[in-house]
């Protein structure tokens, strides 16, 4: 469900990851892995997602496809 949060729409994992084209599991790898920035989380808990995250999301796979790894892919994004 796509929400407003501060004036910025925003999604829940499973939202976010459908338009990032990955499942859920995989938005939680690339956040413990530190690949996105860290989602807020509204006061129930739930992590809450922005078409930065989804855009970063997509970069990551992209370039995973090219053949890099996620430790290459990390320092490109640092």
């Amino acid at each position: 469900m796509k929400e407003k949060y501060d004036g910025v729409t925003t999604f829940k994992i499973g939202e976010g990851a459908r338009r990032a084209d990955v499942n859920k599991e995989t938005v939680r790898y690339y956040e413990k892995r530190e690949l996105i920035p860290k989602p807020d989380r509204r006061r129930s808990g739930y992590r809450i997602f922005n078409w930065r995250h989804i855009d970063q999301i997509k970069f990551i796979k992209q370039a995973q496809e090219l053949g890099f790894t996620l430790s290459e892919i990390k320092e490109l994004l640092e």
